[in-house]
């Protein structure tokens, strides 16, 4: 009778050995289920952001453009809290430019004030900017971005193929050529002086002349 009953001993280790492996399966699992969502979320959110993107080219053009525009704008004095605030380029909503245009502001000044780029996923009413590069974005439209910065001695650079009325200067691309149009009533409304020289390239919408 006693041979007949089986050991206590190998059945607790088998039992006690099971459960790790059954927790690192559950484990492994989760891992898996977990790198799978995020692999879809991220996957779902580059193309939200290739179908929001602006779909048309020439944006190292457009950047060297944005980087030298403000050398051709004068600012009042209230524009800067201080002689050395930062100079403020802002990118509102999808940023086109990527790196491109961080390498183009690094050691540029605009008078005594060092170039600084900030990135906007949204533009806020009041935001503390200089220039504004006005981008598609999924929860703005470009003229709730000027908007947004109406009323401050803000330039507002919009990008081609937007709706964007309002907006002090916007890129067109005409026969292959970056160029843009500047509404220099609007940027004067808000206390910016565009130079002569800058207003001197631009184009008249729909002909493509000076």
């Amino acid at each position: 009778m006693v041979l007949g009953v089986p050991p206590s001993g190998p059945r607790s280790m088998r039992g006690g050995g099971s459960k790790p492996r059954r927790l690192s399966a559950a484990a492994a699992l989760l891992l898996c289920l977990q790198g799978g969502v995020a692999l879809a979320q991220d996957g779902a959110r580059e193309a939200h952001e290739r179908r929001h993107a602006p779909h048309h080219g020439g944006y190292p053009v457009k950047a060297s453009h944005l980087a030298k525009f403000p050398a051709f704008v004068t600012w009042p004095d209230t524009a800067f809290e201080t002689s050395s605030s930062p100079f403020r380029l802002c990118i509102g909503g999808v940023d086109p430019f990527g790196p491109l245009i961080d390498r183009l502001a690094q050691n540029a000044r605009v008078g005594d004030h060092e170039m600084m780029v900030t990135r906007l996923s949204s533009v806020a009413k009041g935001a503390d900017c200089h220039v504004l590069f006005v981008s598609a974005s999924r929860g703005q439209t470009p003229r709730e971005m000027i908007a947004a910065v109406a009323g401050r001695p803000v330039l507002t650079v919009a990008d081609d193929g937007l709706d964007a009325a309002g907006a002090m200067i916007q890129f067109v691309t005409l026969e292959g050529r970056v160029r843009f149009e500047i509404r220099g009533d609007a940027a004067q409304a808000e206390g910016l002086v565009i130079s002569s020289k800058l207003l001197s390239l631009s184009v008249t919408r729909g002909t493509g002349e000076r």
